[in-house]
């Protein structure tokens, strides 16, 4: 009696338990991988559908789906995992591993606890028969075969499974017990309960394993004491795959005053995907070891010697938050997948997940950035696969991604200057779920030099891919062209010279008194032939040398003619000089000679005064050839910053009005792109409405494309969308419009174009906003004489302002952060709230020309008039006066003096 009582309590006790577990079907985040692959075979387990989903190679055939669906065998199996062997090369009748857990007291046939199994494909035909007939493909030939039932043990929390790579066992851990469970030829287990196992008789909670062919890694958590702080301490065991036997052992210790330090693992001992853990072998160098532990948001590098000792070789730390290495894989012996999820400290809230591929991982040390991270502008999220993803899987060549959802989307490795597109919109490839990649030759100004699923790299700066074939590699570019990074093409520097209207209001010159102005310019002394020959004190000079030859000449006639004709020469040529002094009133000829000069320098201050008060406006006059200073200009100028909220004067209202009214052509530009016209759209942004507009013209040529759009309104927010992936150089941004006069109004025809690129030669990214700030510029001019009218003059400045850091993009951020598939520019144009007023008025205007002018004239006439009466006042008589003591007699005895010393005749 007691027997039977004893029975019947262990068998109600653990039907009690078994009704107890109940997992989330819905959930592919729990109790283990639902995905498996290798070169052969990809599997799913979908617990919510009761199905395996089986996709056989090759992934990307395109022809027909070379994949079906089965049940389970029993509704009340869970499944924890699906497993495959990397290496496993059967091509026919292939297989795969599962591990699960019965829900129910027993399933239809009576088993119940934990198991592991086979599921087995027994068609007779080979995937390439399929291949060549095109037959539609079952899974009815797929069976269950030689499932092993744990039924002396209670529901496991954690139950996890190693697949040996070439697939011939497999090997289970659970919290109560360890097994190696080998299903050919015929099925055998060997089962050892968890104290012959873990060191220290410990409580071991296995979360991750995977195995080579010689040993076998286990991470988890080993349970603390009831009264410790921290309530378990993340543990990696390596177990020798002949009798898991531990080999090595390797504890997390928190750095003292780090965030992790804090940490203190309540809550381990029951599932929880805040506390999942990854462990991925290398299968082609079973030493190399990736470990993801994302509640300590590090990833783990192990190197495995002789096949027993585990060694921490580098870690990789991302910050302060959780969710780096949620899952880790690797492709090659030098090329790891990281699975980056990024969540609340609470794990509650998910923000994002990242694929983080490395491609050079040829020695221990994890690199800090990734060499690519995907999604990518060439690899984006298909719209079927939720961006939250959960697990990797590999083959180890090709990468299958899980989603939230139970989406699997499948990344199958492509040669050099080929990479994996994801993009479903043009995918030859039947298959609808897993979505798999299909190859895509590398875009214009890329190029992939290896073996890989990463996208192609761009073209550094200085090289090009024009796009026509696919690249392995960039061609160089001419040093004087335009070729940036991602460069499709060699682009004539021309392209970025900017069309400008604006130009700094000319400064009034330091001297604006006519007056000042007439005095320097005649009497200076240039030396440069064009200053000489419009300088009077250089044609006085010449006229002195002819009077200095005049004197030579009466000097010689006592020399060479007779002193009856050489008196009457004399006489007349005084009489003639005698007949043209203004300086002595005919007293004296001499002064003739001087009112020669004094007429001469006249005639000069009167040329250059009419030349100069015609040199206004500015606008309208060309170099100033009557003097020596080409620039001079009859104009002053004021220029002045006026605010729009003082309204202006109904003189220039009108100038004002012609500026508002103005229609605006946007001209946008693309630089050194191969992208087509049919791909750019333009839209108007509205508080409350976005609005589709149509571009007047779209040319392309050469790598440039050029757009025109009628603005509808002069204040406006343009986006503008670039559907496509393709790299750009740069943008020219231009605006202009129509002039018009009106009388004594002109509005300015519009032109401005300015070039936007990357001093440094970088990419554009993928969003930018340009601001285009516009200023009314009003220019007055004053007329020159009293009788007309002030002429007005308008245009409009653009300010543009943008930010190099946040349009343009290195290598590398193209590589890890760029992940659109499209471009957005947004153009805003707005006006200042001030409008610049110029004042252009002539120094000197008619009235004022003629009188300074005139009164420069009589100012030299009486200098000469005062010179002459000095010399006959003071220095003749003091020169005779030195002479006669000298020599003893009266100077102006000597004939010669009566050259210069007038005398008086009476006839």
């Amino acid at each position: 009696m007691s027997i039977q009582f004893v029975f019947l309590w262990l068998f109600f006790d653990r039907r009690l338990f078994t009704n107890c577990f109940s997992p989330d079907t819905t959930d592919y985040d729990t109790y283990g991988s639902k995905i498996a692959l290798n070169d052969k075979i990809f599997v799913q387990a979908n617990g919510e559908g009761e199905t395996f989903l089986v996709q056989f190679s090759p992934y990307n055939y395109t022809l027909d789906s070379l994949q079906c669906s089965f049940d389970y065998d029993d509704s009340s199996h869970y499944i924890y995992s699906v497993g495959v062997g990397q290496k496993q090369n059967t091509s026919l009748n292939v297989y795969f591993y599962v591990i699960g857990e019965v829900t129910s007291d027993e399933d239809e046939s009576g088993r119940n606890g934990s198991f592991i199994g086979v599921w087995i494909n027994q068609d007779p035909h080979s995937i390439d028969y399929y291949l060549m007939t095109r037959e539609f493909l079952s899974c009815h030939d797929f069976v269950n075969k030689n499932f092993q039932f744990l039924t002396s043990y209670d529901h496991q929390e954690f139950f996890v499974m190693a697949v040996e790579p070439y697939g011939r066992y497999a090997i289970g851990l659970a919290t109560d017990f360890a097994l190696i469970y080998t299903p050919f030829p015929s099925a055998t287990i060997r089962t050892l309960s968890s104290a012959q196992i873990w060191p220290n008789n410990a409580t071991f909670y296995p979360l991750s394993a995977d195995a080579s062919d010689t040993f076998t890694i286990v991470a988890g958590f080993v349970a603390g004491t009831a009264r410790s702080r921290v309530r378990a301490t993340p543990t990696i065991y390596l177990l020798s795959n002949t009798d898991l036997k531990v080999l090595s052992t390797w504890s997390y210790s928190a750095t003292n005053s780090s965030w992790q330090s804090r940490l203190t693992y309540s809550g381990v001992d029951v599932w929880n995907s805040k506390y999942t853990i990854s462990v991925k072998i290398n299968s082609d160098d079973p030493a190399k070891v990736l470990v993801g532990m994302p509640f300590l948001n590090t990833v783990f590098f192990f190197t495995v010697t002789n096949n027993s000792n585990l060694t921490l070789a580098s870690y990789l730390d991302d910050g302060e938050s959780v969710g780096y290495g949620k899952s880790v894989t690797w492709l090659t012996n030098s090329q790891a997948v990281i699975l980056v999820s990024s969540y609340s400290f609470d794990y509650l809230t998910w923000y994002s997940t990242k694929v983080y591929v490395y491609t050079s991982l040829s020695n221990t040390t994890l690199p800090s950035s990734p060499t690519v991270v995907i999604p990518n502008t060439q690899q984006p999220i298909p719209s079927t696969i939720n961006s939250k993803l959960i697990r990797l899987a590999s083959s180890p060549s090709s990468l299958a991604i899980l989603d939230n959802d139970g989406g699997v989307l499948m990344i199958i490795p492509e040669d050099a200057g080929y990479y994996a597109s994801t993009d479903t919109t043009d995918s030859p490839i039947a298959a609808s779920m897993p979505v798999i990649s299909h190859s895509s030759s590398c875009i214009a100004g890329t190029y992939k030099s290896d073996v890989g699923i990463h996208a192609c790299q761009p073209c550094a700066s200085g090289t090009r891919n024009p796009g026509v074939t696919s690249a392995k590699s960039c061609m160089n570019c001419s040093s004087d062209s335009f070729c940036p990074l991602g460069a499709a093409y060699e682009l004539n520097s021309s392209f970025l010279i900017p069309i400008s209207q604006a130009y700094a209001y000319p400064r009034s010159p330091d001297t604006t008194s006519f007056e000042d102005i007439l005095l320097q310019n005649m009497f200076s002394f240039g030396t440069t032939p064009s200053c000489l020959l419009v300088s009077p004190i250089f044609w006085t000079l010449i006229l002195i040398v002819l009077f200095l030859i005049l004197f030579l000449v009466m000097a010689s006639l006592n020399c060479c003619v007779q002193p009856p004709k050489r008196e009457l020469y004399r006489a007349a040529i005084k009489h003639i000089f005698r007949s043209t002094d203004l300086v002595g009133e005919g007293e004296w000829w001499v002064g003739g000679l001087a009112s020669i000069a004094v007429v001469l320098v006249s005639a000069m201050a009167y040329t250059f005064a009419i030349s100069y008060m015609y040199q206004y406006p500015i606008e309208t006059t060309d170099g100033s050839k009557f003097a020596c200073d080409s620039t001079l200009r009859n104009a002053k100028f004021e220029s002045s910053l006026q605010p729009l909220a003082v309204p202006p004067s109904t003189q220039v209202q009108p100038m004002f009005d012609m500026l508002d009214t103005q229609n605006f052509t946007l001209q946008f530009d693309l630089l050194n792109t191969v992208l087509s016209c049919m791909r750019i759209t333009f839209y108007k942004l509205t508080d409350s409405s976005t609005i589709s507009l149509s571009p007047l013209s779209c040319s392309q040529l050469n790598g440039t494309v050029s757009t025109t759009i009628l603005l509808p309104d002069q204040q406006i927010t343009i986006r503008v969308v670039f559907d496509d992936i393709q790299l750009i150089g740069g943008i020219r941004v231009g605006l202009s419009g129509s002039g018009q006069n009106n009388g004594f109004f002109t509005l300015k025809q519009l032109n401005f174009l300015q070039p936007i690129y990357s001093p440094s030669k970088l990419a554009l990214g993928q969003s930018a906003t340009i601001k285009i700030s516009m200023t009314k510029v009003i220019n007055e001019t004053d007329p020159l004489f009293d009788s007309d009218p002030v002429q007005f003059s308008g245009i409009w400045y653009p300010t543009f302002t943008y930010s190099y850091s946040e349009m343009f993009m290195t290598a590398a951020q193209y590589a890890t952060t760029i992940n659109g598939t499209s471009t957005d520019i947004t153009i805003a144009t707005s006006e200042t709230s001030y409008y610049i007023k110029n004042i252009q008025s002539p120094i000197a205007k008619q009235p004022e020309v003629i009188f300074r002018t005139l009164l420069f004239a009589f100012l030299c006439l009486e200098l000469c008039a005062m010179a002459f009466i000095l010399c006959k006042l003071l220095i003749i008589p003091l020169i005779n006066r030195i002479t006669s003591k000298c020599c003893g007699q009266l100077l102006n005895t000597v004939e010669p003096m009566k050259l210069i010393v007038p005398q008086h005749h009476h006839h």
